[in-house]
C-alpha cells in the first residue's frame, strides 16, 4: 500500500496502519497521499522563527521551542510522559494534531481515541501488531501531518513512541537478515529514524512540529536515546525523583535543552529564563549540603533559597493550560525576584 486517503478527510478520526477506521465511522474518502513523504532539501526549508506554545509553563518559559522544531521527551516508565503529551495536545496552538500510537497498550490507545477532537487524527498500531504494521502506523502519521502541512496548516505530530518505532524497525531488519551492531540494532534502524524525523519542520506556509517520546531507563549506552538526541532539536528529560515527589510535569530543567529557543524568544525572555534555570541548578547543587544543615554562603544561592517556593510554584502545573502571556509574565516576576539581593538591585 503506497497511498491512502489522508489530509483534512482524516481530521476528527482514528485509523489504523492501513487507514481503516478505529472509531466506528465510515471509511476515509478523499485525495490519496503517498505514505513516503519526501524529505525536504535544506534550501527548501523555512527557518524556525516563531515559538510553538504548548500551554505547559515550564516548557514555554524555560525550554521554549520553535514551530517546526523536533523535540523529544525522555523518561522511564511511570515518569509522566503520557500525561505531559496530553497536556501539550490540549494546550498547544497548532491548527491540527496528529497522534501516532506505535506499540502502545490497547487501554492507552482507547483513551486517546475517546479524547480525540475535530482537529486531531489518531493513528494506532498496538503492541500486539506485527513490526510491519507498527512501522506503517508511524509512516501513515507522518504522511498525514505532511499532507496537512502542505495545505498551509501548522501541525503538531506526536509520536509515542520513537523508541518503540525503533524497536519495530529492529525486528523487521533482523527478520530480513540484516547484520546487527550496537545493542542488537541493524544500521538501517538509525537511517530510517533520521529519514522520518527529517520530514518534520517548517515548509512553505505550513509547519510540522514533532514531539516524540523516548523511553530512557538511565542506560547511557542506549543507542536509540543517543541517536535521538543527535537528531532532535531539543530534549526534555523527566525525573523519576520529581515524579515520585508529585511534581507535574517532572521535567529536570538543568539537564534539558531547547536548541531553537534563542531563535524564537526575545532577549528579555532569554535572559530571564537563563536566570531561573541557573537558580534551579544552584538549588540542585546545594541540596545535599542543605539536607545536612549547612546554609549557603554565596549571594546567588541565598537568593535561590529565598525564592525556592516561588520557583516550585512556577514549575508545578495543574490541569489548566497556561497561556503564553501568563507564562511570560510569571517568568518575568520570578526572574526579577532572583535579581534582588538584600534589598538592592
Amino acid at each position: 500500500m503506497s497511498a491512502l486517503p489522508l489530509g483534512t478527510c482524516a481530521l476528527g478520526r482514528a485509523i489504523d496502519h492501513a487507514g481503516l477506521p478505529l472509531d466506528g465511522g465510515a471509511p476515509l474518502l478523499g485525495r490519496r497521499v503517498a505514505l513516503a513523504p519526501r524529505v525536504p532539501l535544506p534550501n527548501e526549508r523555512a527557518p524556525v522563527c516563531a515559538a510553538f506554545w504548548t500551554g505547559v509553563r515550564v516548557i514555554d518559559g524555560l525550554l521554549t521551542f520553535g514551530r517546526g522544531a523536533r523535540v523529544g521527551i525522555f523518561g522511564s516508565p511511570g515518569a509522566g510522559k503520557s500525561t505531559l503529551l496530553e497536556s501539550i495536545v490540549d494546550g498547544c496552538t497548532a491548527d491540527a494534531v496528529v497522534v501516532a500510537l506505535v506499540g502502545e497498550r490497547g487501554r492507552e490507545a482507547r483513551r486517546w481515541i475517546d479524547r480525540g477532537s475535530a482537529r486531531s487524527t489518531i493513528v494506532c498500531a498496538t503492541s500486539d501488531r506485527s513490526p510491519s504494521e507498527r512501522i506503517s502506523a508511524a509512516a501513515v502519521a507522518f504522511a498525514q501531518a505532511a499532507a496537512l502541512r502542505d495545505r498551509g496548516l501548522h501541525v503538531l505530530l506526536v509520536l509515542d513512541s520513537l523508541a518503540r518505532t525503533a524497536g519495530a524497525l529492529r525486528e523487521r531488519g533482523i527478520a530480513n537478515g540484516e547484520s546487527v551492531g550496537r545493542a542488537g540494532y541493524p544500521p538501517s534502524v538509525f537511517s530510517e529514524m533520521a529519514r522520518l524525523i527529517e520530514v518534520a519542520g517548517p515548509l512553505g506556509g505550513g509547519s510540522m512540529t514533532l514531539v516524540a517520546t523516548v523511553l530512557n531507563d538511565g542506560d547511557d549506552r542506549d543507542p536509540v536515546s543517543d541517536a535521538a538526541r543527535s537528531l532532535l532539536d531539543g530534549h526534555f528529560v523527566l525525573s523519576d525523583r520529581l515524579a515520585r515527589e508529585g511534581r507535574f510535569p517532572a521535567i529536570d530543567v538543568p539537564v534539558s535543552a531547547s536548541r531553537t529557543m534563542p531563535a524564537v524568544v526575545d532577549a528579555a525572555h532569554a535572559r530571564r529564563a537563563a536566570r531561573v534555570r541557573a537558580a534551579i541548578a544552584l538549588l540542585d547543587r546545594i541540596a545535599d549540603a542543605r539536607a545536612l544543615g549547612f546554609d549557603p554562603s554565596e549571594a546567588a544561592a541565598r537568593r535561590a533559597v529565598a525564592a525556592e517556593e516561588r520557583i516550585e510554584r512556577f514549575l508545578r502545573q495543574g490541569a489548566r493550560a497556561a497561556g503564553s502571556s501568563e507564562t511570560v509574565a510569571a517568568l518575568a516576576d520570578l526572574a526579577d525576584t532572583l535579581e534582588v539581593s538584600d534589598g538592592h538591585q
